[in-house]
């Protein structure tokens, strides 16, 4: 178990822009206008695109330096990850989400039949539901990680829904079906993030990319880079809004660390002075 018992949840929203979260993310918005938690921005790295980006997530790593430059770079991560420092520390990582994550973390390439349900107390994550279409439904994803919160206790619980990023891939992000589907993602936070904070987890709800009005990401504007970055915990010395702090992505690794209150991996970009001075209260 982490230190003080710590369980944090990540929510990690696949292709969801800073703006359109702002904009559709009501009760997330809400509970930091309540004054029950953070929200700040995150940048992705380049190419900002969801492989090269999850990988720069777990391990804190830039494509330079991993080797995962594509979403065609399909093997396993040489990288030392937030999964390998759990297990290092003998806690437990669980995952709900998208295959390449299991490409990346478990096995490679993706085995259809084998690789979906994963229940393996001495893997790199032990516990995991992958899915393998784009549309699979971002209800059952949530549905699917709260069967593996409530089953195996993990430390670290990473969900990835995909539903924005299709509705962005097929209609852009200026698109009534992309907010649409922001608004789903607000929908089922509302129904499961009280719970959590009542169980006191920490939660973080954050994003790959963002999307642009073609329906396209991977390169350097702002509207792919930017996405949104909210933090609820009893860690935080403030809460409220922070514009003034613009997390790169690389940086998330050691931050999930420095909440489970683990070293971070040598490899792995350092958090910020003045985010550790600005959010945690010790």
């Amino acid at each position: 178990m982490s230190e003080g018992g710590r369980k944090l949840i990540v929510v990690l929203v696949d292709g969801m822009r800073d703006d359109t979260a702002r904009e559709r993310l009501g009760f997330v918005e809400g509970l930091v206008n309540q004054g029950r938690g953070l929200r700040a921005r995150a940048q992705s790295i380049l190419p900002s695109l969801s492989r090269p980006c999850y990988e720069a997530i777990c391990t804190g790593t830039q494509p330079v330096a991993n080797g995962v430059v594509s979403n065609d770079t399909v093997r396993l991560s040489t990288q030392t990850s937030i999964f390998d420092v759990l297990q290092n520390h003998g806690l437990v990582s669980a995952v709900a989400g998208y295959h390449w994550l299991s490409e990346l973390y478990c096995r490679a390439p993706f085995d259809y039949v084998l690789d979906r349900e994963r229940n393996d107390p001495d893997g790199r994550i032990p516990f995991g539901r992958f899915y393998f279409e784009d549309s699979y439904p971002d209800s059952h994803v949530f549905a699917d990680a709260e069967a593996l919160r409530v089953r195996n206790r993990p430390d670290l619980l990473l969900i990835h829904p995909m539903g924005v990023d299709d509705a962005g891939h097929h209609f852009g992000a200026a698109s009534k079906q992309y907010a649409s589907q922001v608004l789903r993602i607000d929908m089922i936070l509302a129904r499961l993030l009280p719970g959590w904070l009542n169980e006191g987890c920490d939660v973080i709800v954050t994003a790959d990319h963002g999307m642009d009005e073609f329906g396209l990401h991977g390169g350097p504007d702002d509207g792919v880079r930017t996405v949104p970055l909210y933090f609820f915990s009893t860690l935080l010395a403030k809460v409220g809004i922070y514009t003034e702090h613009t997390l790169a992505q690389t940086a998330m690794a050691a931050l999930f660390c420095r909440i489970l209150g683990l070293p971070p991996a040598e490899t792995m970009e350092p958090l910020p002075a003045d985010v550790e001075h600005d959010w945690f209260s010790k």
